[in-house]
């Protein structure tokens, strides 16, 4: 980035000599094909708005290009129609390195977000039940989102909303309490819907052990406890930590919930029809009206997000990141439509659906659930392959993709698994230092002239230097797994030069200058797999 910084300085220079017009152009790192470093389309969009071609424009650019910057320009070439390929030096891609090398665990950050609060609320699985494996994908990119708009300058909030009321949760009760009545040898079939694992005998029998027979006791206050006190341990164990546990109930208490519905009262967004009172959702975008008091007067489910929503907002975020499943796809336009109203731009709530996870072993899919309530558990995936793993995976793939995990390759310690394979590139390279303590590489230029891996070694710092853009795309795309693949792509790279070059020779130059490449990589690799919350070891 700093590079393309530097051609952008001085393409732009170039520019004001020429008194010609600076418009938006892009500059990027060029395909693989083409063969260069960075392209520009700046003389196409110039080209575009004067009578001049732009293969003139493009030379005249280049020609006045190359001059500016001498240190940084090896070559620039002009392809049709009016494209400006430009070839960086090999002695500034080695002043790339040493920066890389400065930077440390600094390398990557930038400061794009300039401090603005970001919550992000994700997994916020209803209570009633374990976390399962889909509630594991959303934990994975929840968190590595997080940590990424952290890296570049956003101050973010995690949140976890906890629905608390409603009838799921007088649904956990009764079924709790009909487990109860087996227990004393009374027969009550549960109704259909009803929660069915086997957790809901087990908070059955520590309520009948604790309370007995009694008539009144706080069931659904200690289900939801025991079952918050599971989700919360899983998403610890995963490397989830949550800043805020924000409980619908508390919009109750605190009268929030009738505060909103006042509030579009008195802007005339509430009508009556059929005994209920309805939003105007449709006026803001929403494929229909929605009702927000039901007939009993009691609210929907709809009028406590509204009312979560507004407050996010309120509480000073200026970004709000929601990860939900699929499932949800239909309530997306309803709630920006909620905010809309409320005069919050609706651009400013980022959702972000997830699609379902398929289970695999051996090339056979796994039953995910049963009719007797039973499902694959996130917990019961950690175990299998353990956490770093699980949340690799996880990421593998952009949110609005269909995941296939395959526990059988997770489990392997081999190039096949692609988190093995990223995190022995890193162990093998602490190896080589345990071997070679002495740090003496600092002080040497990467390469010497006619060395044969010169070219190789150019490449990898290449794909070293786009490392803080990738971070950076991540974090504006609200993308997380483009960090995977990169990382299994870097990983490639070394395992190739490992193999074809001792990195520890009996040439003491080529030593030094090897071991600082592979410092660089274990850097690299170390920063990314911590922003995806994975850890780096040293040893495997």
């Amino acid at each position: 980035m700093r590079i393309k910084n530097e051609l952008r300085k001085g393409i732009d220079e170039v520019l004001g000599k020429l008194r010609l017009e600076i418009p938006d152009y892009s500059l990027e790192f060029a395909p693989e094909e083409i063969g260069a470093d960075f392209a520009t389309n700046v003389a196409l969009i110039i080209g575009s708005r004067i009578e001049k071609s732009s293969i003139e424009i493009a030379e005249v650019i280049s020609r006045a290009l190359q001059e500016v910057e001498p240190e940084t320009i090896e070559r620039i070439e002009v392809a049709k129609p009016g494209f400006i390929n430009i070839y960086v030096t090999r002695k500034r891609w080695h002043r790339e390195l040493d920066t890389i090398l400065r930077e440390g665990k600094n390398y990557g950050k930038a400061n794009i977000g300039r401090g603005m609060k970001v919550l992000i609320e994700f997994v916020s699985a209803n209570p009633t039940g374990p976390l399962h494996v889909g509630h594991g994908r959303c934990a994975s990119i929840g968190d590595a989102l997080a940590n990424i708009l952290r890296e570049v300058g956003y101050r973010v909030v995690k949140e976890y909303y906890v629905n608390d009321v409603g009838n799921q949760i007088d649904l956990l009760e009764k079924s709790i309490n009909i487990r109860q009545k087996e227990l004393r040898g009374e027969d009550e079939s549960l109704p259909e819907g009803a929660y069915r694992g086997p957790y809901v005998k087990e908070i059955a029998e520590e309520l009948e052990a604790r309370y007995g027979k009694k008539k009144s006791f706080p069931c659904r206050e200690y289900a939801v406890q025991k079952i918050l006190s599971w989700i919360r341990k899983d998403l610890e164990d995963f490397g989830v930590k949550f800043d805020k546990w924000f409980f619908e109930s508390t919009l109750y208490r605190k009268n929030k919930v009738k505060q909103i519905i006042d509030s579009l009262k008195n802007k005339g967004l509430i009508y009556e029809k059929d005994g209920a009172q309805w939003f105007k959702s449709s006026q803001f975008g929403d494929e229909k009206d929605r009702v927000v008091i039901r007939e009993n007067k009691k609210p929907t489910y709809f009028t406590s997000d509204i009312t979560y929503h507004y407050h996010k907002f309120r509480r000073g975020s200026k970004k709000v990141i929601n990860i939900w499943g699929a499932d949800h796809h239909g309530y997306v336009d309803r709630i920006k439509a909620s905010i809309a109203a409320l005069g919050i731009p609706p651009e400013d709530l980022k959702i972000i659906l997830y699609q379902l996870v398929s289970l695999t072993r051996g090339g056979q899919r796994v039953p995910m659930s049963t009719r007797e309530g039973e499902f694959v558990t996130l917990r019961q995936v950690m175990e299998e392959v353990g956490k770093d793993a699980s949340r690799f995976f996880f990421l593998m793939r952009g949110a609005d993709s269909r995941l296939d995990f395959d526990l059988e390759l997770a489990k392997k310690q081999s190039p096949e698994n692609p988190v093995y394979y990223v995190q022995y590139a890193h162990a093998r390279i602490c190896s080589i230092f345990r071997e070679k303590r002495k740090k003496e590489y600092e002080k040497v230029s990467l390469t010497e002239e006619g060395r044969e891996e010169e070219k190789e070694s150019i490449e990898i710092v290449k794909r070293l230097s786009r490392y803080p853009e990738v971070v950076k795309n991540c974090a504006q795309r609200y993308e997380p797994h483009h960090l995977t693949g990169y990382l299994q792509d870097l990983a490639k790279c070394f395992h190739h030069y490992y193999d074809k070059y001792r990195v520890l020779s009996s040439d003491r130059s080529a030593t030094k200058f090897r071991l600082k490449l592979v410092a660089a990589i274990r850097l690299v690799i170390s920063n990314g797999l911590d922003l995806l919350g994975i850890s780096a070891p040293r040893k495997m």
